[in-house]
């Protein structure tokens, strides 16, 4: 490890631990120090030509490797950071695996993708220069240690530990602009609609056989042409989306960018090899054989419109809110009844898979009396009104339990409600009067 002092960071906040830390690294309390005006009080580590800086009040708790010989360029730690009393006792007892604070790490374009495409945690890309990503490492569990395997949380040791956790973010933010590294959302490409620019085809891909009068499960791919548009370009699943509305990111893990694998692609085809890619089927049937391993017909596939997106779009949102409610926690009163009316018969399908009505609907029924009565009274009476013909193949309770609200948005407001029910077709009239004592 190198060391190179240089001047103070413009963070005085960072400087909450005490500069003396005289007779035990693990005993003393930490106190914050008062705030200089200047001086040499950080510590720059050269991190592989780049500067990471550490305030020098805390160095003698931690320990600080800026040296990894053995990482690949294409994905490559630059700093790593422990808490030396943690670190020590993980060594000392367990042979490692302790202490670790936070770090930093650069990758390049084809690692960045296969990073963001896949799940994981403990690694945030929030930088850039331009041609290599940069990312922030942090521990997903608690590695305090001290011998014995004792966590005192109302120890002076404890009380440093949770200190020196606040160091990480702050210590990112000036190395971002130490080094003159614009700053970048990892998880914008999500954000986005589409990878690609240029034409895009929807695939529903059938994976699996329906249950009993419920429609077949399928994800949601989308295809694009990421190397030439139009007849002879290559077609690329660029995204997916599974029926509960979570989207994947896909990337070809080749070695090379995702922009250097189809270029060669097009080349192949354009030289009259891989035909199938030169369609967006079989493109897909290519896709679920190296992503899922499967092997998938022509007829597993079937060409939808983007409509279909609004669709997962509401199971997500739907069980997002679902969650909330079976959680306990305050959803708004709008949000929820425009979900619940966007809400189909296939969706309520879709969470019967993981959730039996027995534990969501009681949260929800009491969320829906509460939102039933407001400001946009003709909005929220359409809204129950549309969930009320969605449950009307489900269970006689539920079915029962919305009927009761309905007939209290009737008499809150009755114009108001019988403008909402105009508004369906003469048939569902026809049912929600048959099936309520509103209008009788």
């Amino acid at each position: 490890m190198r060391r190179l002092n240089g001047f103070a960071l413009v963070l005085v906040c960072l400087l909450i631990l005490s500069a003396c830390v005289g007779e035990t690294d693990s005993q003393r309390p930490v106190q914050d120090p008062p705030p200089r005006d200047s001086g040499e009080d950080m510590t720059v580590y050269d991190c592989g030509g780049l500067d990471a800086a550490l305030p020098n009040a805390y160095l003698d708790l931690l320990l600080v490797d800026t040296e990894f010989p053995d990482a690949e360029e294409s994905w490559k730690p630059l700093l790593s950071v422990y808490e030396k009393a943690s670190y020590e006792t993980a060594m000392e007892e367990y042979g490692g695996g302790g202490g670790f604070l936070f770090g930093f790490l650069v990758m390049n374009q084809a690692a960045f993708e296969q990073h963001i495409s896949a799940e994981g945690s403990g690694i945030d890309v929030f930088a850039t220069d331009g041609e290599r990503y940069y990312a922030y490492t942090y521990p997903t569990d608690v590695q305090f240690l001290r011998p014995g395997g004792v966590i005192d949380t109302e120890s002076e040791d404890w009380k440093t530990w949770e200190k020196l956790c606040e160091l990480g973010p702050l210590v990112k933010e000036d190395f971002l602009s130490r080094n003159g590294l614009s700053a970048y959302n990892g998880s914008q490409l999500y954000e986005q609609p589409f990878t690609y620019v240029g034409e895009h085809v929807y695939l529903k891909y059938r994976h699996a056989p329906g249950y009993e009068d419920e429609p077949q499960a399928f994800d949601l791919l989308v295809l694009s042409q990421p190397a030439a548009q139009g007849r002879g370009g290559v077609w690329a699943v660029e995204r997916w989306l599974d029926e509960y509305g979570y989207v994947s990111l896909y990337f070809p893990d080749a070695g090379v960018s995702a922009a250097e694998y189809y270029s060669n692609l097009q080349s192949a085809c354009d030289a009259g090899e891989q035909p199938e890619m030169l369609t967006p089927v079989g493109a897909a049937q290519a896709f679920v054989k190296n992503h899922f391993g499967r092997d998938a017909a022509p007829e597993d596939f079937e060409e939808c419109d983007e409509s279909v997106t609004e669709y997962i779009e509401t199971n997500l949102r739907f069980r997002e809110l679902i969650t909330d409610l079976m959680a306990g926690r305050t959803v708004d009163d709008l949000d929820l009844l425009n979900c619940v009316g966007l809400v189909s018969d296939e969706n309520l399908g879709i969470l019967g898979r993981s959730l039996y009505a027995s534990e969501w609907w009681p949260a929800l029924r009491d969320a829906l009396e509460s939102a039933a009565i407001g400001g946009g009274q003709q909005d929220r009476d359409r809204n129950m009104l549309a969930f009320f013909l969605t449950m009307r193949n489900h269970r006689a309770d539920c079915k029962e339990d919305l009927a009761g609200i309905l007939q209290t948005q009737a008499e809150a407001d009755f114009s108001a409600f019988l403008a909402a029910l105009e508004e369906f077709p003469e048939e569902d009239q026809t049912y929600i009067q048959f099936n309520t004592s509103i209008l009788k």
